[in-house]
């Protein structure tokens, strides 16, 4: 996710190893969603079938799913949209959406279910059988998703519908089992694992639809448009609708790139933005894995969002911020999409590398007018400003990377430590070991972690791999002894 903070006359470019990994590249053995949803009004109705394949050491008698679009329902114990945003993101006044879960069904076989978690957020499901390492179990669970009218990433704004990760999601597993996401105001509250998806969504012939997946099969019966869409290989499945979508498109060698827009005058502009992205960060860091790349601009109460395939950008952003935000968006299709991570204890680690690749965007495009020397001034002044701010206010400041979402005071707290600060330990780290260690360990991380998740101690490895010696440099910015 991109947010963007002004500070005087600055922009701000805000913008222990896991048990399990696993591995998405060989297609026979990964999960599978065939997902089919219908969209009417503020209302979508679905059904997915749900083959989940055990490439852990460990076995299972009950699967956990995510359900995100409960975040929004009527008393939630937490909130979804930080105080600071309610009166812009709840634009018709405060009102709820949620997800209810009709049925799951296991070999034909109904099985008993329960919605519970911290927060009504987890649907457990027993399984019929222990699924041991190596084989699969499949479920089909029908629901229903009430959408808030809220600007947010699940819901109706003014021009669009934001469908993110409204289906059933598996919980990703770590050490300690399935991990349950609370869906926390500050931050990306996400983790999840790399699986395959056919989706085929029906919705009212006037909307225009921008995709996570590739288009596979297109109907028309009466009113009603039925699209099917499939990628592989991705953490997620996510769209935005809209009757006010107009679409431009390039090719970026076998990718299809589209920028999905309304309001703009000069749209060529910011698709090229997003092909010198993928460009660029391909060169860098490695290759783009999907056949298509969508930018969709829409609703949306910070800068941008972040999913496979597909980026949110928002429509109340300023033109300037405009191509910044695509560069960091476009970014995390590396960092994130493919190098996963837990974003809700270590978000650090996505947004830090995302936020420097616009720094090395603006750096190899020097046709843009930024350079690398006044990024980087921009974000040591504003990170300086936040510690300064942080010592009045509360006597000291917390400098540690390595912390949960729930952990963080505030959203400027946040985006000072995830992003600015990550940042500079980035380009600090490059003056330090070279450019040829630094992009050689960047290509090591890309490559060694590809479709797995990865933390903070493999990060570090990447770099050690190439002969630097960093374990102390990240340690000193991790745990906040560094002082800049």
């Amino acid at each position: 996710m991109k947010i963007l903070f002004r500070l005087a006359a600055f922009i701000v470019f805000a913008a222990a190893t896991p048990f399990f990994l696993v591995s998405c590249g060989n297609r026979a053995k990964i999960t599978e969603y065939d997902i089919t949803a219908e969209l009417d009004g503020n209302t979508l109705t679905g059904r997915e079938t749900v083959t989940f394949y055990n490439s852990y050491d460990t076995s299972f008698k009950e699967l956990k799913f995510n359900l995100f679009p409960n975040a929004f329902r009527s008393g939630a114990k937490i909130k979804p949209i930080a105080e600071q945003y309610k009166s812009i993101a709840y634009y018709n006044g405060e009102n709820y959406g949620d997800m209810e879960i009709l049925s799951v069904v296991q070999d034909g076989v109904p099985v008993d279910f329960t919605v519970g978690g911290e927060d009504r957020n987890v649907l457990t499901v027993p399984l019929q059988t222990e699924v041991f390492p190596e084989e699969k179990a499949t479920l089909t669970v029908e629901f229903r998703v009430e959408l808030a009218e809220v600007i947010a990433r699940t819901g109706i704004t003014k021009k669009t519908v934001n469908l993110a990760n409204f289906y059933p999601i598996l919980c990703a597993v770590d050490k300690d089992g399935f991990y349950e996401c609370l869906y926390y105001p500050v931050g990306d509250p996400y983790f999840s694992e790399c699986a395959n998806y056919t989706v085929t969504l029906t919705f009212d012939d006037n909307l225009a639809m921008a995709t996570s997946g590739y288009p596979v099969k297109s109907e028309t019966a009466g009113d009603k448009k039925k699209e099917t869409y499939k990628i592989e290989n991705a953490r997620s499945f996510s769209a935005v609708a809209s009757e006010n979508f107009l679409v431009v498109s390039a090719k970026y060698r076998d990718t299809q790139v589209n920028y999905y827009y309304y309001d703009d005058d000069n749209p060529e502009e910011f698709l090229d933005y997003a092909v010198r992205s993928l460009d660029l960060f391909g060169r860098l860091f490695g290759e783009y894995p999907y056949k298509t790349y969508s930018v969709a601009k829409t609703g949306f109460i910070q800068g941008g969002m972040e999913f496979p395939g597909l980026v949110y950008i928002s429509d109340d952003l300023e033109r300037k911020a405009f191509g910044e935000v695509i560069a960091h968006e476009t970014a995390h299709q590396w960092w994130q999409t493919v190098v996963g991570n837990n974003e809700t204890e270590y978000g650090f680690l996505d947004e830090g590398l995302a936020e420097y690749s616009v720094v090395l965007f603006y750096e190899n495009y020097s046709d843009y007018g930024y350079t690398r020397k006044n990024l980087l001034s921009a974000s040591e002044k504003t990170y300086k400003t936040f510690c300064s701010v942080s010592d009045k206010l509360f006597g000291k400041v917390n400098t540690v990377m390595t912390r949960s979402l729930k952990d963080f005071n505030s959203e400027y707290e946040y985006v000072n430590i995830a992003y600015v600060k990550s940042c500079i330990m980035y380009d600090t780290l490059r003056e330090t070991i070279g450019d040829k260690k630094f992009f050689a360990g960047l290509k090591k991380y890309y490559s060694d972690y590809a479709f797995k998740i990865a933390a903070p101690d493999d990060l570090v490895g990447a770099f050690e791999k190439t002969g630097a010696d960093v374990n102390g440099f990240f340690d000193g910015f991790f745990y906040g002894r560094v002082i800049l």
